[in-house]
């Protein structure tokens, strides 16, 4: 039965979420969607939301009536994967996210909390036609009201979950509270064969450049997302270094924090030289080499144009001479 229909048999005197769960369908575009927004009780407003998008209609088969847990797990899941439509789920997230912070946030704080089910539905459609570019869009929503104590109850029980053995063969032993529930793109070292500090003494807690694997839609969403794609290609970000462990081949398998809930896992077999974080702020000699050179350039023209001006001069002068010579 939807939690709609419950909303009078829940205790609001407790610390809440209430929760809104749905599912988006842009008939004309073929996009499909997915959402979870965490709205704080007592302050009115979103606290977190996360939302996706495919072209696969696989997605609006997920019922928003699925316990929020559930639908939230379904959606790390498809995160993790890279099941989704990359730069399309980035857009809703943002649009979605500036939108619910201004009054339509409140507003839908409202809908929610008197469970207007059509006002809501209404609200999410306005909202999304920008973003997805089309004006049909069919939205389905449920929602839940949960004690914030049962929520971080649940999240904290789910952390717990052993990660399977295949999982981690190729991540660092670290605690199962950074791993579970994160993002976890794969990555490389940016090297640094005379300057950089050789791997064998990297120490947790350093921070270095990595540049974030192409190789799956998950990463590309991360790359876009972090500005890391210039002219086409992708540039390095910086990372805290988390774990370091070395693999049953003794390859060096590290754990880097990009960004909060997202890390970066490297594998690494060479006995490298990794350039760190502060070193890519220091001049390298290239540009130093254009700097000269553009000085040089500069100084050159400044002194042909002296020479010109100072030549033009002496001509108009000799000129003037002669014809004041004429004159008399």
């Amino acid at each position: 039965m939807s939690d709609f229909l419950n909303f009078s048999q829940i205790d609001l005197t407790e610390d809440n979420y209430l929760i809104l769960k749905g599912r988006i369908k842009a008939v004309e575009t073929n996009t499909y969607g997915l959402f979870i927004i965490f709205f704080d009780e007592n302050r009115r407003s979103v606290e977190r939301l996360t939302v996706v998008a495919s072209h696969y209609s696989s997605l609006f088969e997920v019922d928003p009536e699925s316990p929020w847990y559930m639908l939230e797990e379904n959606l790390l899941d498809l995160k993790w994967k890279g099941d989704i439509a990359v730069n399309i789920s980035l857009d809703l997230q943002n649009y979605m996210e500036n939108a619910l912070a201004q009054d339509r946030g409140d507003e839908l704080f409202n809908y929610v909390k008197n469970h207007e089910v059509t006002k809501i539905e209404t609200l999410l459609q306005a909202i999304l036609m920008k973003p997805l570019m089309d004006r049909n869009i069919i939205i389905n929503v449920d929602s839940e009201v949960i004690s914030k104590e049962n929520t971080h109850a649940v999240r904290a029980e789910r952390s717990r979950t052993t990660v399977t053995h295949s999982e981690k063969e190729n991540i660092p032993d670290v605690s199962d509270s950074i791993i579970k529930g994160a993002d976890i793109v794969d990555a490389e070292l940016v090297l640094a064969p005379v300057s950089g500090i050789p791997i064998n003494e990297l120490a947790i807690g350093d921070r270095i450049m990595v540049k974030i694997s192409a190789h799956s839609t998950l990463g590309n969403y991360y790359i876009d997302s972090f500005g890391a794609r210039v002219d086409g290609n992708i540039i390095p970000v910086a990372a805290e270094v988390i774990d370091i462990n070395r693999g049953k081949d003794r390859e060096y398998i590290i754990l880097c924090q990009l960004d909060e809930n997202v890390y970066g896992n490297i594998i690494e077999k060479e006995q490298v030289r990794v350039k760190k974080y502060d070193e890519l702020l220091l001049p390298q000699p290239v540009h130093q080499e254009n700097s000269r050179a553009l000085l040089k350039g500069k100084r050159s023209f400044t002194l042909f144009i002296v020479i010109t001006g100072s030549l033009i001069f002496i001509l108009l002068f000799v000129f003037l001479l002669l014809w004041m010579n004429n004159l008399l």
